[in-house]
């Protein structure tokens, strides 16, 4: 039980430490307009459909890589499945939480959650673990 927990601990920091990253690679690659206020989430919806392609695809490639990485190392610490599909789940729910929060296009709410299942699917199979 205890590898279980720090399985998914472990694999939940990475995870989110992971999408941050790729995130902000993806910031760089596509800043923000510097009239626009990060910390201001109506004008960040305000200004969503300005946002290009490139950068809403990086986004998702964050969601699914912080998935598939942190599922991995979870499943190898746990020795279950389980603990992969948690880290995946928990990483779908942030997206969801943020396109509840600031508005994405429909094709957005698919990949935010497909994609960590995916990830999730793929990290079980990688490190060879049953549920």
């Amino acid at each position: 039980m205890l590898k279980l927990f720090l399985g998914i601990a472990a694999g939940i920091i990475v995870a989110f430490a992971t999408v941050a990253i790729a995130e902000s690679l993806g910031h760089q690659l596509y800043p923000l307009s510097s009239s626009i206020d990060p910390r201001d989430v109506a004008e960040l919806a305000g200004a969503m459909d300005a946002v290009p392609f490139g950068a809403k695809a990086v986004v998702l490639a964050a969601w699914f890589l912080g998935a598939l990485i942190g599922g991995y190392l979870a499943n190898r610490i746990a020795d279950r499945a389980i603990a992969g599909w948690i880290v995946a789940a928990a990483v779908a729910l942030s997206g969801v939480a943020t396109m509840l929060v600031i508005p994405h296009p429909m094709w957005m709410w698919a990949g935010g959650v497909l994609l960590p299942v995916a990830a999730g699917w793929l990290s079980q199979q990688g490190a060879r673990v049953t549920l």
